[in-house]
Formats: C-alpha cells, structure tokens, sequence
C-alpha cells in the first residue's frame, strides 16, 4: 500500500466513523453523511496539503499562526456560542450542528491554505 492510498483510506475511515456515529446520535441521515464527508475531506485535503508543503509545519511563523489563531477561535466561537444552549433543538442536533460547523470551518481553512500556496507555487 502506498502512501496516497493510506491516506485516502484514513479519510475514508474518518467519514465513514463520523458519519455513523452522528447518525447514531442524532438519527438524521443528511446531516451525518454531510458531517462525514466534510471530516474525511477536510482529513484528506490535510494530507495532501502537507505531502505537497512538507516545510509548512515545520516551520511555522507567527504570520502564519496568528491567522490560524484566528480562524480557529472563530470557528469555535460559533461551534460553542453560535449553536448555544438556548436554541430550542436536543442536546443531540446542537452536538451534530458544532461537528458540522467545527468540520467545515477546518475544510475551509485547508483550502484557504491550499489555494494561497498555489498561487505563490503557480
């Protein structure tokens, strides 16, 4: 097994695992097929980013950091408080939709990062 194909397997093992897990909780068929799919592509889009950049973690500046900071504290800003106790939905729902925000907030910083790279590779 090659190394590609190892980290497509753990990204489809990661969507596979978060998608029934929240099907298990939460019992909606859409929302945890998104929720997987979202996790496994945000794990292989990681993979990928760091094969092709292998200096990108190594080294990492504080330009870099801060605005990964940013991004983080944000994303969980609207995990936490944004889906907050007082929305009249279950424990179960407000556990699925932080997943959810929490998984798309990290796809979305991968391919920030992916997208500014390519423009200074391309």
């Amino acid at each position: 097994m090659n190394r590609s194909s190892v980290g497509f397997a753990g990204s489809l093992v990661v969507a596979v695992v978060v998608g029934s897990g929240l099907y298990w909780l939460v019992g909606d068929l859409a929302l945890a097929g998104v929720t997987g799919v979202v996790w496994g592509s945000g794990l292989a889009l990681s993979i990928h980013l760091y094969r092709s950049h292998p200096s990108l973690g190594a080294e990492p500046t504080w330009e870099r950091k801060r605005w990964v900071g940013v991004s983080t504290g944000l994303i969980t800003l609207a995990a936490l408080i944004g889906v907050s106790p007082t929305l009249p939905i279950s424990a179960e729902l407000r556990l699925g939709l932080g997943v959810l925000v929490i998984g798309t907030g990290f796809v979305g910083l991968v391919t920030a990062s992916l997208a500014e790279l390519e423009r200074f590779d391309g």
